[in-house]
């Protein structure tokens, strides 16, 4: 794949699905002109998806693009077809946005990790006072959360950069009284060195980035702890299977060394 491409692959995207529709729209007034069909609303849409399938796979975006790509012209169309008041639109384009605006910038969706993780993750977290732990992308707080709950005795700290999720992680904290920081912000931009213990749920598009800011700035022997998705180019094993399947594992360094901890080294 293009370096530019697999770089911005979401203005990329952006760009096909302008051209298809363009395109679109030509192609399908061609169509009636040259096969006598009668013009169908329809006609232009299925049209513009059938491009935006072809421009994705031409580019060797990503699979999940040409979901995106194929689904997004289409969800579009027939939505506007239930003719609901403006007001319905925009109040679901205002939470999409809040929610999920950033993902332009991060390439991060957000998803909330499952509760069993939550405990899973209290266990790596050493013994004894002075712990900080750091939750990168912490969504709408419940990692934070349960973690403050069950370790009082562990600072916790979440950095989020979509705003709504945020908001409602801060008013959590709040309303339950829960003493744990939500910061607003992007991860990139904030250190990640007075940390003993760094959780990340991210996407395969941030791990490599994410590695490389780990390395630069962790001190040696704090647990940086991913979810589900490794490190390119790292030789790496899952140190728990949160299923019977191993689909979805967490991922446990301790900075400073070579290889990826077991479970039975994280308390040495």
């Amino acid at each position: 794949m293009n370096k530019t491409i697999a770089a911005s692959p979401q203005w990329i995207s952006v760009l096909i699905l302008l051209c298809s529709w363009l395109l679109g729209q030509i192609f399908a007034t061609e169509t009636v002109y040259w096969l006598g069909l009668d013009f169908s609303p329809e006609m232009p849409i299925w049209w513009q998806v059938s491009l935006a399938i072809a421009m994705t796979w031409c580019l060797s975006l990503p699979s999940w693009w040409l979901i995106i790509n194929a689904a997004f012209p289409a969800a579009v169309f027939y939505t506007v077809e239930l003719n609901w008041p403006p007001i319905v639109f925009m109040g679901a384009l205002l939470v999409l946005v809040l929610s999920y605006g950033a993902i332009f910038l991060t390439r991060v969706p957000y998803y909330p990790s499952h509760p069993k993780v939550h405990g899973l993750v209290e266990k790596l977290v050493p013994e004894g006072p002075g712990q900080q732990f750091l939750d990168l992308g912490s969504g709408m707080g419940g990692m934070c959360l349960h973690l403050a709950t069950q370790r009082p005795d562990c600072k916790v700290f979440g950095i989020e950069m979509a705003p709504l999720p945020w908001l409602v992680s801060w008013l959590r904290a709040r309303f339950r009284h829960i003493s744990c920081v939500f910061v607003r912000g992007d991860y990139q931009n904030y250190s990640l060195q007075n940390y003993s213990v760094i959780f990340a749920y991210l996407s395969p598009a941030a791990m490599s980035a994410l590695w490389e800011k780990a390395c630069l700035e962790m001190v040696p022997g704090t647990l940086l702890i991913s979810y589900e998705f490794g490190i390119p180019g790292q030789l790496i094993m899952p140190t728990y299977s949160t299923d019977e399947t191993g689909a979805a594992a967490l991922y446990v360094w301790r900075m400073g060394s070579n290889s990826i901890l077991m479970p039975e080294q994280l308390s040495d």
